[in-house]
């Protein structure tokens, strides 16, 4: 059996034409049969029925079986292509969340200098994303170690993940919004309210989902993005109200932040994170340690 054999065998799975596949890979079409039948002989059990035409092509239960595997099979593979990969060119990338960059900056700082004090600087790379964005980069093996936001305590099967800090929601306003007054709000109170919020790749979306759940109600949302400054610059303006962890720090001074008082709300965790299968190198490790410490 070989690798490329069960990039043929999804492909048909997908495909259903011996034909097609063949086009796709520039290969011919008797080089995808010998594959389907490597992989038959590999496995001893028969994995595709051929009807007398294209459209009668099935795939057995065994077939349908070894498709969900070879799926797992081959995104290790390419995860390993990466790792491998970053190991030639003694690069790690590091991901971190704009909210958690911009709260931590300077303690990052001082993380990476002591890091360059030992390492090059140049071997390591900062990818900007959101906390869900980032966590499946960590997943696919696109960078090495992440800075991650949770509610609550992260779990996930794939990841090691160490929490290194907690916050709470408040709400932030414009010193404009008769709201502001209030030493604070209980989200219920929000419901007139429109909602500026963060995209889909941001911990935040999760967060106001889960609150106006509880307050059995559904925020009218003025606008999303993935942008904090921007979304800032609307807040500011009165044109709506957004929710945001603690750590964020308005560069706007008439913004109000006003604490939420529901009694079961969700915190806001800050985490280390970096894929359970990962073998951390010496500077990983190094940088791990530095990053604990400073944060």
């Amino acid at each position: 059996m070989q690798v490329n054999d069960l990039m043929y065998y999804n492909a048909l799975y997908r495909e259903k034409n011996f034909t097609k596949v063949a086009k796709i890979f520039g290969i011919s079409q008797p080089s995808i049969s010998s594959a389907i039948k490597r992989l038959e002989n590999f496995f001893q059990i028969k994995l595709v029925i051929r009807g007398n035409a294209q459209s009668e092509l099935k795939f057995t239960a065994a077939g349908e079986q070894l498709h969900e595997h070879s799926l797992s099979i081959l995104n290790e593979i390419d995860s390993a292509k990466h790792e491998l990969d970053h190991l030639r060119s003694r690069t790690t990338t590091i991901g971190l969340p704009p909210i958690i960059k911009n709260a931590y900056f300077a303690k990052i700082a001082m993380a990476t200098k002591e890091f360059d004090r030992q390492f090059n600087i140049s071997h390591m790379n900062i990818y900007e994303a959101g906390s869900n964005s980032l966590k499946q980069s960590l997943i696919d093996g696109d960078i090495d170690i992440a800075l991650l936001g949770s509610l609550g305590d992260a779990i996930d099967d794939k990841l090691q993940i160490f929490p290194f800090a907690k916050t709470t929601f408040y709400v932030y306003m414009s010193a404009k919004n008769p709201l502001a007054k209030n030493p604070g709000l209980y989200f219920e109170a929000l419901k007139e309210q429109l909602f500026i919020s963060l995209d889909s790749s941001f911990i935040h979306e999760q967060a106001i989902k889960l609150l106006s759940r509880k307050a059995g109600y559904r925020p009218k949302t003025f606008m999303k993005t993935s942008d904090v400054y921007f979304l800032m610059s609307l807040v500011a303006e009165n044109l709506g109200i957004a929710i945001l962890t603690n750590i964020v720090k308005s560069n706007h001074d008439d913004i109000i932040m006003v604490p939420l008082l529901d009694s079961s709300q969700p915190t806001f965790n800050v985490n280390v994170a970096f894929r359970k299968n990962h073998v951390l190198t010496t500077e990983e490790r190094m940088l791990m340690n530095i990053l604990s410490q400073q944060l």
